[in-house]
């Protein structure tokens, strides 16, 4: 047996905690604060929200600025010789139990019924009927009226909860991530059936989620018996252009942390270890099923030899009949059994492949905004140590003497520039540029933290959603077994019988003549 039975490995969850949130903020994140904090740049009581929109950040505060911004030598000179670093803040540990649950309201959701649409302006294609039970207050009722979706109303909704929700998990459509998932017509019974389970997989995901499952987009795609108009009425954020968000994916690439944060580096390690131990599985899984779908094959070339074996046997032909039908029974079986496993096993474990992708996607954007707030700091104390190199020309950051800008003032006085008017002028132009930065790096801040503890709240969902679904994949992995081996033994006791049946004539055989 190959070792790779034997290297599938499920406890990965991480060993430390992991939920401790980053900051004592809440989540959402709709309104910034106009409190800051200079020292250590944490939230006051105004929180923001990790999933809306980007909106610019609002004019310099009135309250403590950042660094000391009134151009002043003595205010400078105490920054100058300690310069001041900017990195997310480490809260206490204390405060994990404060935060309430992060549980959502009870909601049930089917997908039945597909059907198949000749008319229309895309040609044909299927609808699925969608079935809702919920507790959400947003809804207009606790059992909507079942709506008719198309695949193409479940790609608004997916599209919709990614641009209206950045910082959550939002699962995956089916056959957005595989190729090789696409296979046959996609009107024909297999295919249609697949993408029904597969998208069931993806609104139960929703509905186990407690944003998510409130959304206004949500709850238009499942209960709105005008999709098409209400749909155009719902507020979406519009999407980045393909050059910015290649030039996003560019920039990132030559960028990384500078401070890590553990936490989601363990998150990464972990869901990195679960999507190996999937790989496994399903590479061990396809090998198993490639070894039944031969044993079929075998078993049905068995059954076709005892029919031709009933042709010569004249005398116990019906006998054989029953045998060889009872072994082509167990081969219809066989690929029952087959066909569940690969719709609610393998299928399940290629959309938690899928859902993990989705989570890293989201762990990248959370370092991307932690990235962002350590290159405006930097930015910004670039542009401090400027402002002081103007008021103390000639002079160090570490306090010694700068050659090369005395000499550039004394050639620029010999041509009759003004040095205090420029330099004037160039204090002016660094301390609007300083207090611009204030506000963005405050703004920044606040926005990765707030994203930071929205990625952990997400990493509890996504632990929750793949244990149950595992679970489930199991369940059906078992129940297709438990049900093939309950109809081979039925099989096999009802040609016991048949069998019985055959006489065996002794008189004849004891007048054959010896040897």
């Amino acid at each position: 047996m190959n070792d790779d039975y034997e290297n599938v490995e499920w406890n990965v969850h991480a060993t430390t905690d992991v939920y401790t949130p980053l900051a004592e903020a809440q989540d959402p994140l709709t309104a910034l604060s106009n409190s800051y904090d200079a020292k250590t740049f944490t939230q006051e009581s105004s929180p923001l929200s990790a999933n809306h929109y980007y909106s610019p950040p609002p004019p310099p505060s009135t309250t403590t600025p950042v660094m000391p911004t009134n151009g002043s030598a003595e205010s400078l000179h105490d920054d100058t010789n300690s310069p001041r670093s900017y990195s997310i803040p480490t809260p206490p540990q204390n405060n994990v139990d404060e935060n309430p649950p992060y549980h959502a309201k009870k909601m049930t959701i089917q997908v039945t019924d597909p059907q198949k649409h000749s008319e229309g302006p895309q040609g044909a294609y299927i609808s699925y009927l969608v079935t809702t039970m919920t507790t959400v207050e947003t809804f207009a009722s606790s059992h909507p009226r079942p709506v008719r979706r198309r695949f193409q109303d479940f790609v608004w909704l997916h599209n919709a909860l990614t641009l209206e929700f950045p910082a959550c998990i939002v699962p995956p459509l089916p056959e957005k991530h595989r190729l090789e998932y696409i296979k046959g017509d996609r009107f024909g019974s297999d295919f249609v059936e697949r993408r029904r389970v597969g998208l069931q997989w993806f609104l139960d995901r929703i509905a186990r989620h407690p944003e998510l499952q409130q959304s206004q987009c949500c709850r238009v795609f499942l209960e709105s018996g005008d999709f098409r108009n209400d749909k155009h009425m719902q507020h979406v954020p519009p999407t980045t252009s393909v050059f910015e968000s290649l030039s996003d994916t560019l920039l990132n690439a030559f960028t990384k942390i500078k401070k890590p944060d553990e936490r989601f580096v363990e998150m990464k390690d972990t869901i990195d270890k679960l999507e190996d131990n999937l790989n496994t599985v399903e590479r061990l899984y396809s090998r198993i099923s490639k070894r039944q779908t031969d044993l079929q094959q075998d078993y049905h070339s068995f059954g076709m030899s005892i029919q031709g074996l009933a042709g010569l046997e004249t005398g116990i032909s019906q006998q054989l009949h029953g045998f060889s039908e009872a072994v082509l029974n167990y081969v219809k079986a066989m690929s029952e059994m087959s066909h569940k496993e690969d719709l609610l096993f393998l299928n399940d474990i290629h959309e938690l492949l899928a859902y993990c992708n989705s989570a890293k996607a989201v762990l990248r954007a959370r370092d991307q905004k932690q990235v962002d707030f350590e290159e405006l700091s930097a930015f910004l104390h670039r542009t401090i140590q400027e402002r002081e190199r103007t008021l103390h020309p000639g002079r160090h950051i570490n306090g010694g003497l700068n050659i090369s800008e005395i000499v550039t003032d004394k050639l620029n006085e010999v041509r009759g520039v003004n040095m205090q008017v420029s330099r004037r002028e160039k204090l002016a132009r660094l301390d609007r540029k300083v207090k611009e930065l204030e506000t963005e790096v405050s703004h920044s801040n606040d926005v990765s933290n707030a994203f930071s503890n929205q990625v952990l709240k997400e990493y509890e969902v996504f632990q929750r959603a793949k244990t149950d679904e595992l679970k489930e994949g199991l369940k059906a992995y078992a129940d297709s077994h438990v049900t093939f081996y309950e109809k081979g033994v039925s099989i096999w006791e009802s040609v016991l019988p048949i069998l019985e049946s055959i006489q065996v004539d002794e008189e004849s055989e004891s007048n054959k003549p010896s040897t």
